[in-house]
């Protein structure tokens, strides 16, 4: 028999033996009628499909751990959703919007004195892979990266030592950088 052909009982147990596809089974049939649910409960279609995949998501987890309906799923799926809006409305309830911060001067008051973090890993992991992508730029962009951006030479200074105008010396910068930040970014990422 195939999947389509088998009883949602059927189905439910072959899930809860680890069959994902009759789970599958289960969505194709019951989506339908648990999106016409969720369409009555919001009026949003986006909101509707997003309640529908949270629902059946619960139901999956609650039949991997065992528990659940072992006949009438569209009933339980049903009643899933239901309970999922209700507890989207209770959580939204609490959400306060409003433009009068002064209830809470004092809490953001405590915020403004913590001295950020400062990661010393994070921070010489970053100075690797900058010392990493340097080294792989050709020695000539080096040079006008370490006279320009290191030393702080203006580009009429360095233009003699490269052979170059102050334009040049300025393009030649721009480009080592855009080439230095592309290898740091590939470093960063583990390709370098």
């Amino acid at each position: 028999m195939t999947t389509q052909e088998l009883s949602d009982a059927h189905l439910l147990a072959a899930v809860r033996g680890g069959d994902i596809t009759a789970y599958g089974a289960l969505y194709t049939r019951h989506a339908g009628a648990a999106r016409r649910l969720a369409y009555t409960l919001v009026h949003c279609p986006a909101d509707a499909d997003d309640l529908v995949a949270e629902t059946f998501a619960k139901v999956l987890a609650v039949l991997r751990a065992g528990r659940g309906p072992h006949v009438a799923f569209r009933a339980y799926l049903h009643t899933t959703l239901r309970h999922v809006r209700y507890d989207r409305v209770r959580r939204d309830r609490r959400i306060e919007f409003t433009d009068d911060m002064s209830r809470y001067e004092q809490v953001l008051s405590r915020y403004e004195q913590v001295v950020p973090f400062h990661d010393t890993t994070i921070a010489r992991l970053e100075r690797l892979h900058a010392a990493r992508a340097f080294a792989k730029l050709p020695e000539r962009w080096r040079t006008v990266l370490w006279h320009t951006a290191i030393e702080g030479e203006p580009h009429a200074q360095v233009a003699p030592l490269l052979g170059l105008t102050p334009g040049g010396v300025a393009a030649l910068a721009f480009r080592a950088r855009e080439r230095l930040r592309q290898i740091y970014e590939r470093e960063a990422a583990g390709a370098g």
